[in-house]
């Protein structure tokens, strides 16, 4: 009789505790409504949970350990920032990773599902409860969702340290773990001598009758319940404006398998997902961030599996503006989409003559070895917002430029990473850098790989010209031949567009600094000389003010020149552009500077009359390259070297030899105007040839520096 009342008691205790799980997956006796379940077994916590003589584990463990040797999580953003990674999961108890290997001992498919110590006081030995479902040798399939395997370093890491105090510093700024001081109830932490730790029960509680067991259960729309989960832990906006574009984007997700599995068949946007848009915490195929696609295809797809049921960034989308990855399958791009598995979260930090030591085996910004670009080199996912540097362009059609020109970063390029050199004498390349944690320069975020900090030196010799020690500078990696434009955009040089510095204030010119008014088009006849530019002002996609989304994403045309003209230095039927090109409306169909400037400023005789004659190339007197100059208004001598010197049908085109800015811009004559050399003294006066532009006082006793 007594034996009987133990027994009761003992039924009872175990209808309380699996009371919450009969209906999971979790209930593996045949009553369960998973795959895998026990074909006879009617009990429901003996698959974990022993009342006596209980196995290493906690609580009242019954399960057979697994004794697997894991492969561990880890990522360079972890080393970089010297966070502790995990060394391997406990087998004894009390030890880091022991309760997360107590879940492995079904999830990771090396022990038995069946495997268990005793049923009913009975030691079972070598006897398996009899399952169905499972895989070889009574395992899980490897084909089950819930399916882990051995290797963790595509799962969300467990048996690791939660430190948020790690602190990643750059030379202006840092970056934190940006984790919370503790994690919101809920969620968790275990406590190992003296130090907290993520477990699998920190994010899961194996007994609750919920999705994916979630401790965070509060809403009955389960992407909420994920994005609060992650949020929890995770604080990815730290003293950034509240939104970011993926935090309220209301875009419905058109997939039916994504609004089936995260809110019972109703339709899931962007917002409700948040932070499983992009990240999986379990078997992601972009390592070792948790993507859910490898890099840009996470842009592309998001939660979907399809380009096209997604409200991101794919070919195929539905949603006007979005559709990115047709612009960078362009044939002039960035490589988005020809280079994967090269992107790491800090390898802007790690450029030619950096501060730090580069991780062994880690990669780097530099082209020599680590050449390639992410979506996330420009912009900061979990940061971006909804706005862009064009602005609203009311007072203008050209749609393609900004209304109120700046350098200073957009929304969409907030809180992202970037370099700036320190300047050096003109005409000489940057090799000194100061890294930003969040660059408030757009050009900070182009240099990043447009600089020596990604190229290294540049000024390298051409084979085909080594016989005469010419030098051209470029670089050349994989075909594409790439220069300098810290080198180019120095503001201590004679001439150069405004990224850097506004005209006025650029140390290397001389007044008249600015261009007049009357020179230049809309936006940029506004207050001449005090505006600054960004790179995307001029390059970009194909039709920025039609429907291609905005920025240098890629290009039907040649240096993603964007605008109405898209050509230069030559016309698409490849020929030069010249002076004659230039009609008297001060236009010059195809011609991309046009796009800015007046080109029949002043009309008078003098310019419509010899100097269209002339029928001179714009690259006779004009560097090829007009990102700037060691002489004024972007003239280049004719011993520059390729590609400033543009090579045509194998001659290059310079001709000039001195010059000299006029100092009247009101009476731009020949008096004023003076240049040497060529052809150019049937229109310029022989005063020209005591001048050349060399910031000396137009001593020609200093003369250029050939590069």
């Amino acid at each position: 009789m007594k034996k009987k009342y133990i027994y009761l008691a003992i039924f009872l205790t175990h209808t309380i505790s699996y009371g919450t799980i009969l209906n999971t997956k979790h209930n593996l006796s045949v009553s369960g409504s998973g795959t895998i379940k026990a074909a006879r077994e009617q009990e429901v916590c003996v698959f974990c949970h022993i009342p006596h003589n209980t196995r290493p584990g906690k609580p009242l463990w019954n399960r057979s350990m697994p004794t697997s040797s894991y492969v561990m999580y880890e990522s360079e953003y972890l080393k970089r920032t010297n966070y502790p990674l995990p060394a391997d999961l406990g087998i004894t108890e009390g030890t880091p990773g022991s309760l997360s290997r107590q879940c492995l001992s079904c999830h990771d498919g090396t022990v038995a599902i069946g495997s268990v110590y005793m049923v009913r006081g009975t030691v079972l030995g070598n006897t398996l409860i009899d399952m169905t479902g499972v895989g070889v040798d009574g395992m899980m399939p490897v084909d089950a969702n819930g399916f882990i395997g051995t290797d963790l370093t595509i799962h969300h890491p467990v048996g690791i340290e939660y430190d948020p105090t790690n602190v990643k510093t750059f030379d202006v700024g840092s970056k934190t773990i940006e984790l919370k001081t503790t994690p919101d109830a809920p969620l968790k932490l275990y406590t190992y001598n003296g130090k907290r730790y993520v477990e699998c029960t920190s994010c899961h509680d194996p007994h609750l009758e919920n999705y994916k067991f979630l401790r965070v259960k509060s809403s009955t729309n389960n992407a909420v319940n994920v994005k609060d989960t992650c949020l929890s832990c995770h604080d990815k906006n730290p003293g950034v404006p509240w939104p970011t574009a993926h935090e309220v984007s209301g875009a419905p997700y058109l997939s039916q398998v994504v609004n089936n599995k995260y809110n019972g068949g109703n339709s899931v946007s962007v917002a409700d997902l948040y932070c499983a848009n992009c990240h999986t915490p379990h078997n992601g195929q972009g390592k070792p961030y948790l993507l859910r696609q490898v890099e840009q295809n996470t842009c592309y797809m998001g939660a979907a599996s399809t380009r096209d049921t997604a409200p991101c960034h794919g070919t195929g989308t539905t949603w006007a503006g979005n559709d990115i990855e047709s612009v960078l399958n362009r044939p002039f791009a960035h490589p988005v989409n020809t280079i994967d598995g090269v992107h790491t979260n800090f390898d802007t930090l790690y450029g030619y003559g950096s501060k730090e030591t580069d991780p062994a085996g880690s990669h780097s910004v530099k082209w020599s070895d680590s050449k390639h670009a992410e979506c996330m080199d420009c912009h900061n996912q979990h940061r971006t917002g909804s706005n862009n540097h064009i602005g609203t362009q009311a007072a203008s059609a050209n749609k393609w430029y900004p209304d109120t020109p700046s350098n200073a970063v957009s929304d969409v390029l907030r809180n992202v990473q970037g370099v700036e050199p320190t300047w050096p004498a003109r005409w000489t390349q940057p090799t000194s850098f100061t890294t930003y944690a969040s660059a408030t320069k757009e050009y900070q975020i182009c240099l990043k790989c447009h600089s020596y900090w990604a190229l290294g030196p540049t000024l390298t010799q051409n084979p085909g010209e080594a016989a005469t020690g010419a030098t051209d500078n470029w670089i050349d990696v994989e075909g594409v031949r790439a220069t300098d434009q810290a080198f180019e955009f120095n503001p201590n040089n004679k001439s150069a567009h405004p990224v850097v510095k506004s005209l006025n204030t650029m140390d290397g010119s001389y007044e008249p600094k600015a261009l007049r008014a009357e020179a230049l088009l809309y936006p940029w006849n506004q207050n001449p000389g005090t505006q600054t530019m960004y790179c995307s002002d001029c390059h970009g996609a194909d039709n920025e003010d039609s429907g291609d989304p905005k920025g240098p994403h890629g290009s039907s045309f040649n240096f993603m020149l964007k605008g109405p003209n898209k050509y230069w230095p030559t016309k698409p039927d490849g020929t030069l552009f010249t002076l004659a090109d230039i009609q008297v409306d001060g236009t010059a169909p195809d011609l991309f500077c046009a796009n800015c400037h007046n080109l029949n400023y002043p009309h008078n005789a003098w310019w419509s009359g010899p100097m269209r004659r002339v029928n001179a190339a714009c690259v006779e007197c004009h560097v090829a390259i007009p990102h700037g100059s060691p002489v004024s208004r972007l003239i280049g001598y004719d011993y520059f070297p390729e590609p400033y010197n543009y090579n045509y049908n194998g001659t290059k085109m310079l001709k000039l030899t001195g010059y000299k800015k006029a100092q009247t811009p009101t009476n731009p004559q020949r008096g004023n105007a003076y240049v040497a050399g060529g052809g150019c003294r049937t229109c310029h006066s022989r005063q020209a040839y005591q001048y050349l532009d060399n910031g000396a006082g137009y001593d020609p006793v200093d003369p250029i520096p050939v590069p």
